[in-house]
């Protein structure tokens, strides 16, 4: 799954919506396929998501159970049970809210008799009936698809048949967002097909005279207000790396780089516009001798 292509549209529909059932401050893991260390969701589930203490975590396990019984890997049926079951046990121990995702379809010639759909069919039936006698919300992705495919013979959700285009990402968004209580007509209305997501590169050279260590605090007094903005992807500020190899050109500790990633320009035109950002230019500015910026964007998606 796209953790942080989620994560920024679950930020910013928040932002614009504000009745989801996960509120500002409050912790959203993610678990699920492609990010399963093949197969090993449950042992990994307290280290590295119940010790964050998440109030919601959704949870995308199918794919990978039935797909790697090519390789003599995958999880019978019967094991997947006794696998989730204890994976909902110990969310419900720890007091966070499962979001159950149904298991992807496999986006393959002749879907419907592919035998990994025919496959994942009774494991995803037995999600949905488990997630309603526990009382959890579920995202059906898999019947999502399937409409989807429905609608539009033509329509290509996945790059291999597993792995999604951004037009797989932005259907898995909204079927996360309609679970998580968002209302049908808002979750149409978002302008999803829209964002282009765009990099930004910024090298700042700082005075002789200037003082590196305010700059740095200066930054680092708007770093949380920018990183929860509608919209922002990544915002880090960056340096030369300390190694010992003498490959890389280095540009000396007076020259900063700030790199950024937005779902579209909208929304770093909008960025550059914040209280926060208007402060923050003419407090820095004087501190640089020359600085760049450059708006630039995947050529090979």
């Amino acid at each position: 799954m796209k953790i942080a292509t989620l994560a920024a549209v679950m930020a910013a529909a928040s932002a614009a919506f504000g009745e989801l059932a996960v509120k500002d401050g409050d912790t959203l893991a993610f678990l699920g396929d492609s990010i399963t260390q093949q197969g090993q969701s449950l042992a990994r589930l307290d280290r590295d998501v119940l010790s964050r203490k998440p109030k919601v975590m959704t949870l995308s396990c199918g794919v990978n159970d039935v797909w790697h019984h090519d390789w003599n890997k995958g999880v019978s049926l019967e094991d997947y049970k006794k696998n989730i079951s204890a994976i909902f046990d110990k969310c419900a121990a720890s007091n966070c809210q499962v979001v159950v995702l149904t298991a992807t379809m496999f986006e393959k010639p002749e879907m419907e008799k592919f035998k990994h759909n025919v496959m994942v069919a009774p494991y995803n039936e037995w999600l949905r009936d488990e997630a309603k006698r526990r009382g959890y919300p579920v995202a059906d992705l898999n019947a999502d698809m399937w409409k989807a495919h429905a609608d539009d013979p033509s329509v290509k959700l996945t790059r291999d048949g597993v792995h999604m285009l951004p037009a797989g990402n932005r259907l898995m968004a909204r079927g996360v967002l309609r679970a998580l209580g968002m209302a049908e007509d808002r979750v149409a209305s978002f302008d999803w097909e829209n964002w282009k997501p765009v990099w930004v590169l910024c090298r700042f050279d700082l005075k002789p005279d200037a003082d590196k260590t305010d700059y740095l605090a200066k930054t680092k007094s708007v770093l949380a207000a920018v990183r929860a903005e509608p919209g922002c992807c990544e915002y880090r500020l960056l340096g030369d790396a300390e190694t010992d190899w003498d490959k890389p050109q280095r540009f000396g500790d007076r020259t900063l780089w700030m790199l950024e990633k937005w779902l579209s320009v909208g929304e770093l035109k909008a960025h550059l516009a914040t209280p926060h950002m208007k402060k923050f230019g003419p407090s820095v500015a004087p501190m640089r001798t020359s600085s760049s910026f450059h708006v630039l964007e995947d050529v090979l998606p």
